[in-house]
């Protein structure tokens, strides 16, 4: 399985990224707003850090269906260790007491399992993918 030198479209997350973060600082604590921002800022880490570590390298098949089953467990638990990390942010930004209960951050913290599977799922999923269309 070989790996491109460039991940597609890495330059463009990154600005629109840029973008979101403020609109994003600016806007009240909403759980579901920041969950979304979490999931775009580690895309966006991943994506960058993916095409610097594994840009244009070549694997086995399998190695490269497991290091794809590994960056997407990353992405899912990255999500919501991000996205708890932000929640402390947007609290500390608008000084007016904490934007989200601690429900929201319970419930949160009890998906990251969950989320870590379905990342793991997606990146095994993704990588066999790559290796059917780099084989056909």
């Amino acid at each position: 399985m070989r790996f491109p030198e460039r991940v597609p479209g890495v330059k463009g997350l990154i600005v629109f990224w840029g973008a979101s973060a403020v609109v994003w600082s600016v806007l009240e604590g909403d759980p579901g707003r920041v969950l979304l921002f979490g999931l775009l800022t580690t895309i966006t880490g991943l994506a960058y850090l993916f095409q610097r570590v594994m840009g244009g390298r070549r694997l086995p098949v399998w190695r490269g269906v497991f290091v794809m089953g590994l960056w997407g467990a990353a992405l899912g638990a990255g999500t919501v260790l991000v996205t708890l990390f932000l929640m402390a942010v947007k609290t500390g930004l608008h000084a007016h007491g904490p934007e989200f209960s601690t429900a929201n951050i319970g419930a949160l913290w009890g998906q990251a399992g969950l989320w870590t599977a379905v990342g793991l799922l997606i990146g095994l999923g993704l990588g066999l993918l790559i290796a059917a269309r780099q084989s056909a």
